[in-house]
């Protein structure tokens, strides 16, 4: 059977995406043309530049680096999350568990590793979805190909990607997402882990130029096969600071920039600048890690979420221009528990809690990224924990150390913390963080449930809307009774651009596609 490349589906289950979406979608669209337009586009990124490898990429900013470097079989049209063929000429679900390709002839990959073929996407998609061979590591992404058995190369340019179960969303965080990148196998296995820094993809831009520190440089591929890209050249310049991006901006030095709504609204009004308001898909908690020491024990952690107060939190962070969040899926996203508890502080039950639990004079380490929302937040958070006797030690970290200060060993020894993550329009994606595989990875809270894993599966397998999200509902009611998590928010965006430059995005959060940046 062909399987309808056409999201309808998707949008009626997740209560209209498109229609929450499409205001801010619809104005850069519309955007006026005026004078300015360069051959170049610089960009602000928010962090020092991580890996650019398909398999180990860290976040947002990578993900925008490998769409642009990397061909998928199939990907989303511009500001949409419909897909359409990329180096595919042809993808067929031929049965539930079946997926035949056939790939484009003449891509080729860049540095002379020669032309694409049906080998490099079974190397591509079995080196994330399989598991790794011997003394390699498995790719934290794995769970994006939850049920690849194989893929099977049929003719130099054909193939068959074989599941062991149906897949609910396969070609929506799979085969058209980041996880479905195809890499040169050649290039990958001459290149190591260089390949992070020197990727080796067929897309419309490759890289130019890379500064872990300072930023990335792409460029025009002129050997690239589909649509050309509008720009010649596009920068990527890490500026961690909002303010010190407000003036790269005000001075003309950056063209286009994500900032939270407060730190945007110096630059509403500038002329030549629009501030577009766009919804958030990110989740943002406080988090306790629950092995270590007193936040073992469940009462603790209850005293926690009931000592703090969500909205002061939320109104410190974000100037009273982000929702609370009350579970881990935002209201976007199939799934989203809307009858979730709502905790209200309550000092007196969090004092009988810490006393049964046998706790006094509590000192915990609070880590959190060096930026003004969450130092904003933090302080709220030692002011009221305090008042229940716990004293907290706010550590503020760079983006460089706080991404891994919840990995492997050095994850053992973190306590509280406070983190943003990503979403999708997929319920599957945004909770695979917290399943067991991932602890020492980003299951920072260390939370070990055989029972969230199970779920987790069954979800992913199910075709039938109502059921998965059932399946999802009872997922976030698990990681409530765990009390480990305290939701604060799913953030609010302000993209900041010039007036003649029209952005592109799928549909979510911050997963750009630079390739349809125009004007």
């Amino acid at each position: 059977m062909n399987r309808p490349f056409s999201r309808r589906e998707l949008l009626a289950a997740g209560a209209g995406l498109s229609g929450i979406f499409g205001a801010g979608f619809t104005q850069w669209a519309t955007a006026q043309t005026g004078a300015g337009p360069k051959p170049s586009v610089v960009v602000r990124i928010d962090r020092e530049i991580g890996t650019c490898d398909p398999a180990f990429r860290v976040g947002p900013p990578e993900g925008g680096i490998i769409r642009a470097v990397y061909q998928r079989l199939m990907s989303p049209k511009a500001n949409s999350t419909e897909l359409e063929l990329d180096a595919a000429a042809e993808v067929r679900q031929v049965s539930p568990t079946a997926i035949d390709f056939r790939l484009k002839p003449g891509q080729m990959f860049t540095d002379g590793f020669g032309e694409m073929t049906a080998e490099d996407v079974k190397f591509s998609f079995e080196r994330i979805g399989l598991p790794a061979a011997a003394g390699g590591k498995d790719s934290p992404y794995k769970a994006d190909w939850l049920h690849l058995v194989r893929v099977e190369v049929r003719s130099k340019y054909e193939g068959r990607i074989v599941l062991s179960a149906p897949r609910a969303n396969v070609f929506d965080i799979a085969i058209s997402d980041i996880s479905g990148s195809i890499v040169s196998k050649k290039a990958v296995e001459q290149r190591g882990g260089d390949i992070g820094t020197a990727p080796v993809g067929s897309g419309a831009y490759q890289m130019g130029a890379y500064d872990r520190q300072k930023g990335v440089v792409l460029k025009r591929n002129p050997a690239y096969s589909g649509r050309k890209p509008h720009f010649d050249e596009i920068s990527l310049r890490v500026i961690s600071d909002p303010k010190t991006t407000e003036l790269a901006v005000r001075a003309g030095e950056v063209d286009f920039a994500l900032l939270n709504p407060t730190a945007a609204d110096p630059l509403r009004g500038v002329a030549g600048v629009t501030v577009d308001d766009v919804p958030g898909m990110a989740f943002v908690w406080l988090g306790m890690n629950v092995e270590k020491g007193p936040l073992s024990d469940l009462r603790v952690r209850q005293a926690i979420r009931l000592g703090v107060d969500v909205d002061q939190m939320v109104l410190a962070g974000y100037n009273g221009k982000a929702p609370r969040l009350n579970t881990a899926l935002p209201p976007q996203i199939l799934g989203h528990w809307k009858e979730a508890p709502v905790y209200r502080r309550n000092v007196a039950e969090a004092r009988r809690l810490l006393a049964a639990a046998g706790v006094t004079s509590l000192k915990l380490r609070l880590t959190i990224l060096n930026q003004p929302q969450f130092q904003n937040m933090a302080l709220v958070a030692r002011a009221l924990l305090a008042e229940i006797g716990i004293t907290v030690d706010v550590d503020q970290q760079t983006p460089a150390t706080f991404w891994n200060s919840g990995k492997d060993e050095i994850g053992k020894n973190l306590e509280l913390y406070m983190v943003q993550f990503n979403g999708k329009h997929d319920p599957n994606f945004v909770l695979q963080w917290f399943r067991p595989a991932q602890i020492g990875v980003w299951n920072w809270s260390r939370w070990n449930s055989p029972d969230f894993e199970r779920l987790y599966n069954e979800a992913a397998d199910e075709l039938d809307i109502a059921k998965r999200r059932d399946k999802v509902l009872e997922i976030q009611r698990l990681m409530d009774q765990t009390s480990a998590y305290v939701w604060l928010t799913n953030g609010a965006n302000a993209v900041v651009r010039r007036s003649w430059l029209k952005p592109a995005a799928v549909p979510g959060w911050a997963d750009w596609q630079y390739t349809s940046f125009g004007v």
